[in-house]
């Protein structure tokens, strides 16, 4: 059997799923601002705090969660927030014909794509300082070399507050990434799409005070919502399809769980090589795929994550001995099995499989794991490619 890793409708169908709640708020943004528009005189003020309210509970929260391409996203926005109101209350209604804010218009788009196309990582890793350091150094030449921007060729035409030629950077940087949240999306990658895409808008309409403020606090919003969102879904799920987290398997042992069922704990053989040799973003390909043919096997499962490494397989209603035939026939499945990530060029691995019932003597289903891995990382001293039972 051969499982390829590709693109798949069920990932359009899921991306409708998780763009409502952004998409609501960017169209509610353009409604607001399309039928309020110019908003009375306190308005503006009033979600100009906002604004930085909501910005500055984000940064928090996001640095509390650990997250890094959201919090580089939006504190990129929040300069470019900051250095507009400067702009504009420095040169008026001409801040849009100044290098500055041409330069930023060029910028942007780039800046906003490499962050979405980064793997999401922790704050404190190296790459992040590199790109930190990046961006410092991208301010001090843009701030010095901002008037270089009028040797590039253009028509000089502007749509509302962007000339014509940002607008075409804008639309080239948005285009790949609807299509690649078309079809590989996540919790942050759909909202960082419709926030950059709120964040167009407020600068489109930087030179209206109601439109500035407006489209800038409903990129705040999207990235606060995607950002709790994310933590829910990290909480109950794993970055799988169709996978559980660790937490979600004790909670459901506890109260979802039947009183007799049987767990079979598996990992793939030398997955620590393996990582090194096709890397981290291709590795997890792997794994969904090794996923989905388990769930295309005639098995009633459950599936959640152990550890990094390690995945649980909950057969409820099943003593040892019915799980460890189940066991036995997936893993031979998964060795007889071809997996093709990129360039069509297959892939063949096997799995190691510890089976354990929940006793009488386990007080928690976490006694129940904790003892399947011991007995899984014993096994793996001897052999791969087996199935224990304990």
């Amino acid at each position: 059997m051969i499982f390829k890793s590709g693109e798949n409708l069920k990932y359009i169908f899921s991306t409708i799923k998780s763009s409502f709640l952004p998409a609501f708020l960017l169209l509610f943004g353009l409604l607001a601002f399309y039928a309020g528009n110019p908003y009375t005189q306190f308005i503006p003020l009033l979600l100009h705090y906002l604004f930085l309210f909501i910005t500055a509970a984000t940064i928090g929260l996001l640095y509390i969660a650990n997250q890094s391409k959201p919090l580089f996203s939006l504190s990129i926005g929040l300069v470019c927030y900051i250095i507009i109101n400067q702009l504009k209350a420095q040169y008026g209604v001409a801040f849009a014909s100044h290098d500055e804010f041409q330069c930023l218009c060029f910028l942007l788009p780039f800046d906003f794509a490499v962050l979405y196309f980064l793997p999401q990582s922790k704050l404190n890793t190296k790459r992040n300082a590199y790109l930190l350091f990046i961006l410092l150094i991208q301010a001090i030449i843009a701030q010095h070399f901002c008037n270089c921007i009028k040797l590039i060729p253009h028509i000089d035409i502007t749509i509302e507050s962007i000339p014509l030629w940002a607008c075409s950077l804008w639309a080239m940087m948005l285009a790949p990434l609807a299509i690649s949240v078309s079809f590989k999306n996540t919790v942050i990658n759909t909202g960082l799409f419709y926030a950059d895409s709120c964040l167009l808008m407020g600068i489109l309409y930087a030179g209206n005070q109601s439109g500035l403020t407006t489209f800038f606090l409903g990129f705040s919003l999207i990235l606060l919502c995607t950002t709790i969102l994310d933590l829910y879904h990290r909480y109950h799920y794993d970055y799988l399809e169709h996978v559980g987290s660790k937490t979600s398997y004790l909670a459901n042992a506890n109260s979802k769980f039947p009183f007799k069922y049987t767990v079979a704990l598996f990992s793939i053989d030398n997955s620590d090589k393996l990582q090194q040799i096709i890397g981290r973003e291709k590795f997890k390909n792997l794994e969904q795929l090794v996923v989905n043919s388990i769930l295309d096997m005639p098995y009633k499962l459950t599936l959640y994550r152990n550890n990094e490494s390690e995945l649980i397989m909950v057969f409820k209603n099943e003593d040892a001995r019915h799980a460890k035939e189940y066991a036995d026939n997936i893993r031979h499945n998964i060795a007889a099995s071809e997996f093709i990530l990129t360039g069509n060029k297959s892939l063949k691995i096997t799995i190691s499989v510890c089976v354990s019932e929940k006793t009488r003597k386990d007080r928690n289903a976490s006694e129940v794991i904790e003892r399947t891995h011991n007995a899984l990382q014993k096994s793996y001293r001897y052999n791969c490619n087996v199935t224990t039972v304990i």
